[in-house]
């Protein structure tokens, strides 16, 4: 569990490397869609990544703490996939078949089923 978790944080800081540096001067993004991103970064950087971080090294050295960033990491995770998803879905983000859709629909579902896991993991393991 903590290696994805630290897959997983290590992903989110590169994803917002490559948002900021490419992304975020893309032309043909719209502005609506780069304001709901930039809404994301603070609570990515500064609340979901620490969190899998600390639940990484309490769970590989067995500490209690470990259980419990696992949770509010996964809730953390859940809150923003589901903004995220219902945002995709309002502005049809989703229908398109070029690779901008299925690159949403992988970042969303990763964090979605990685949420899911986390929090299941750690309801058992509590």
């Amino acid at each position: 569990m903590a290696v994805f978790q630290i897959i997983l944080g290590l992903g989110i800081i590169g994803f917002w490397i490559y948002f900021f540096l490419v992304e975020n001067k893309d032309p043909e993004k719209t502005e609506v869609y780069l304001k709901h991103e930039k809404s994301f970064p603070l609570p990515d950087l500064g609340w979901i990544v620490p969190c899998l971080f600390i639940a990484a090294i309490g769970l590989l050295t067995e500490q209690n703490f470990g259980i419990y960033f696992t949770i509010a990491a996964g809730s953390g995770m859940m809150f923003l996939g589901l903004i995220d998803l219902a945002f995709d879905l309002q502005h049809g983000l989703f229908k398109t078949k070029d690779m901008e859709a299925y690159f949403n629909i992988t970042i969303v579902s990763i964090t979605l089923i990685f949420a899911v896991i986390f929090l299941i993991y750690g309801w058992l393991n509590i």
